[in-house]
């Protein structure tokens, strides 16, 4: 499993004007093969950071994914973005911390 993690700081008010435009980031990607989890997130005690959170059965899933940035970038045109960082990792389950 590929586990993404990332960090968007928009400017003010960015991330309301880009709500319809993320969700539907969202939504799309969820559809893709190999997507085993998509989310996006605002912080609590900060409403300019978008938090990104994604999980991809493998590297191929991952790759097939990243050709279509490009395309989900596109609505961020002109917005004001602060700080961008998306990092990826290899992991394998260690164990449940709380729940099921």
């Amino acid at each position: 499993m590929i586990i993404v993690t990332g960090e968007v700081r928009f400017g003010d008010g960015e991330l309301e004007r880009l709500r319809g435009a993320l969700a539907g980031n969202v939504e799309a990607s969820r559809q893709e093969d190999g997507c085993e989890r998509y989310a996006y997130s605002i912080d609590l005690m900060d409403p300019n950071l978008l938090r990104i959170s994604e999980a991809w059965r493998d590297q191929d899933a991952l790759d097939a994914h990243s050709k279509k940035i490009p395309e989900l970038m596109a609505p961020l045109a002109g917005a004001t973005i602060e700080m961008m960082s998306v990092k990826a990792w290899r992991a394998e389950f260690l164990q449940t911390v709380i729940g099921e």
